[in-house]
C-alpha cells in the first residue's frame, strides 16, 4: 500500500503511496503476478479489495480508501508443479476471480511473436531458436534427462526473445544483404 520514507530534512519521515494505493485512488488496473507466490498476510490484505466492501483500510493513515468502478484488479499464478514456494490458495480467495486457464504457446505462435518484435532477424536462426528451446523443456520438464539440479526449469517466450535481442545485436543472426552470400 505505502511506506513512510525519509524526506529531505535529515530525520523526518512521510508517507508515499505504493503501486496497489495509487491504482485505487486512480481508478487504473492492477495486474498482480504470480500470486501462489504472495505470504499470507498479502492475500488476506487483498480480501477487502475484492469482496462486497470494495475498500482496503490502511492504518497508518488511518483511511479506507474506496475503489472506484474504473478500478480493476488481475492476478496470475503458475501451476504449484513448478514448485519456488508456489502454494495452493484457498477455494474461497480462488472464487473471486474469473479464472482463465492459458495453454503454452505453441511453435508457431512462438515464431509469430519473435519476428513480428525483431523482423530483422533471420526466420531459420529464429525457427532454431524455438526448437532448441523446446527441447530444453522436454529434456528438463518431461524426460527429466537434463538439470535435475536446481530443479524446475522454465523455456519459454522469454528466454526466446532474450535470444532475439542479443541476436539483433549481432549480425550473425541476420538475413543476408546479397542472396549469394
Amino acid at each position: 500500500m505505502g511506506t513512510d520514507l525519509p524526506c529531505e530534512d535529515l530525520g523526518t519521515f512521510a508517507w508515499s503511496d505504493g503501486p496497489l494505493l495509487q491504482a485505487i485512488q486512480e481508478g487504473s488496473w492492477v495486474l498482480l503476478d504470480e500470486l501462489n507466490l504472495a505470504s499470507q498476510s498479502v492475500l488476506e490484505g487483498l480480501n477487502s479489495l475484492l469482496d462486497h466492501r470494495s475498500e482496503v483500510f490502511v492504518p497508518e493513515l488511518g483511511r479506507v480508501f474506496r475503489c472506484p468502478p474504473t478500478f480493476q484488479l488481475f492476478a496470475t499464478q503458475n501451476p504449484l508443479s513448478e514448485g519456488s514456494g508456489r502454494k495452493g490458495l484457498p477455494q474461497s480467495f480462488l472464487n473471486r476471480f474469473t479464472r482463465v486457464k492459458v495453454d503454452p504457446l505453441a511453435r508457431e505462435d512462438l515464431l509469430f511473436i519473435a519476428l513480428r518484435q525483431h523482423g530483422s532477424l533471420d526466420r531459420g536462426c529464429v525457427e532454431k531458436m524455438i526448437r532448441l528451446t523446446e527441447l530444453l523443456h522436454r529434456r528438463t520438464m518431461v524426460d527429466c534427462t537434463l538439470g535435475q539440479e536446481g530443479w524446475p526449469w522454465d523455456f519459454n517466450l522469454r528466454d526466446v526473445l532474450r535470444w532475439c535481442q542479443l541476436g539483433a545485436a549481432s549480425d550473425q543472426v541476420r538475413p543476408s544483404a546479397s542472396p549469394n552470400a
